[in-house]
């Protein structure tokens, strides 16, 4: 990630964004950061012939015929904004040149077919300018405007033969077509969220498939996409993040098994034995029994949105002394959870979606500011399963997500390997 001092006092780390001490703390074997950065140049090659070269797709990272929910009739919504803002997001992420014609291009989709209104009237029929965007949609390309404008002020600044990690970032300034983007994204996630505070596709443009108005994943996007809203100087209500913070409270399990003290890494997180393992499910409540069971992708996401309100929140009225703690409480046990059912090889506990939990494990590094996770190490563990997971023309498949689950899942595996989460100025600490 653009975001972390490169290693340069060894040949070995040129190109691999990595902090001097997460290395030392997670143990780094000396061979696998030369096969990180040739995973995540082969990778990026990869991503960037698989975006459309013809018809109507043209440009874009495609869509996917994925399952609807039983009850529900006709073809799902098409998420051709969404796959191609999460590719796009990657590839800068990634220190692809905003310029390069594969960002450009995938802009230019974006620009001929996005619904820019962003209506919460009502699903519309798909074509030319006319692509609505869900919740994840509307998150994921917040995400995608900042890092783009990220990488324009670095390409600018280095042009300029200065370092970037030196020098104060200016505030952003969107150009109109990007603002409209950007103000409709906020606008859509601040009409949908749930009375509870959560998120889900974006009733009543999308109705909730079989009645449930958020799930902790949809919640996770948005926030993440809020976040970037805020940094890049929109205006967001902090009462989103209050409400968001009561739903995600809730919907943490109630009850678990007590957690084993384990001693952690340089800078890591120490799980104490006064911890419960809490974790998350997709849809606590209601659905199908499989997604009421916590699982490690879920869990990621919860903890994830705890940080990122926390972050949000601090210093307001509305984050008083007992919300704080409960948010602490929720974090750490949250992080006993995946610690006691630690594994990088699966999704523990999840029946779909293993590289977004490692994704998720990503996520809850970088914004909580630790090096392990228990005894973990998080990061050293992943990339040397992704390594090694990586088909030989390079992409990832897993076979557990959705469609296209070829370009997801190599995504979500290089935003692991370039640590691309932008932190949010939390360090979780005992």
């Amino acid at each position: 990630m653009r975001r972390f001092a490169v290693i340069a006092s060894a040949a070995l780390f040129a190109g691999l964004m990595l902090a001097p001490s997460t290395a030392l703390a997670q143990g780094m074997p000396a061979e696998l950061p030369e096969k990180i950065n040739k995973a995540i140049d082969n990778g990026v090659v990869w991503l960037k012939a698989r975006q459309k070269k013809d018809g109507v797709e043209r440009n874009s990272w495609g869509t996917g015929n994925n399952p609807l929910y039983p009850g529900m009739a006709g073809k799902g919504h098409p998420i051709y904004i969404g796959t191609t803002a999460f590719a796009l997001y990657t590839l800068l992420e990634c220190d692809v040149d905003p310029e390069d014609p594969v960002i450009v291009n995938g802009l230019d989709f974006i620009t001929k077919n996005l619904d820019k209104s962003f209506s919460v009237a009502g699903a519309k029929a798909g074509g030319a300018g006319n692509m609505q965007c869900t919740c994840y949609e509307c998150g994921v390309l917040l995400m995608m405007v900042e890092s783009y404008y990220d990488a324009k002020w670095e390409k600018t600044i280095r042009a300029q033969k200065k370092d970037p990690k030196k020098e104060k970032r200016p505030p952003v300034k969107l150009d109109g077509e990007h603002e409209t983007w950007c103000k409709g994204a906020v606008s859509f996630l601040a009409g949908t969220q749930s009375r509870p505070g959560g998120w889900r596709y974006g009733p009543p443009a999308f109705p909730s498939p079989v009645g449930i108005d958020q799930d902790t994943s949809s919640t996770q996007i948005a926030l993440l996409g809020l976040v970037s809203a805020v940094r890049m100087g929109l205006t967001v209500d902090s009462k989103i993040f209050h409400t968001a913070v009561i739903t995600t409270l809730e919907n943490q399990a109630k009850t678990g098994p007590p957690a084993k003290a384990k001693p952690a890494g340089v800078g890591g997180t120490m799980v104490l034995e006064t911890d419960m393992c809490r974790g998350w499910a997709y849809t606590p409540n209601a659905g199908d029994s499989k997604d009421q069971v916590c699982s490690g992708g879920m869990t990621a996401s919860g903890v994830c949105s705890l940080i990122i309100i926390k972050s949000q929140m601090k210093g307001h009225a509305l984050f008083n002394k007992d919300l704080a703690a409960r948010v602490e409480k929720g974090i750490f046990d949250g992080l006993a959870w995946i610690d006691a059912n630690w594994t990088v090889s699966s999704n523990p506990g999840g029946h779909r979606s293993h590289y977004y939990y490692l994704y998720g494990l990503e996520r809850v590094g970088i914004l909580g500011g630790i090096e392990t996770i228990g005894g973990n190490a998080w990061y050293v563990q992943g990339a040397q399963y992704l390594v090694d997971k990586q088909i030989q023309d390079g992409h990832w498949d897993s076979g557990t997500e959705l469609e296209p689950r070829d370009v997801f899942d190599s995504c979500f595996a290089l935003l692991f390997l370039k640590k691309a989460t932008m932190p949010v100025g939390v360090t979780l600490t005992r």
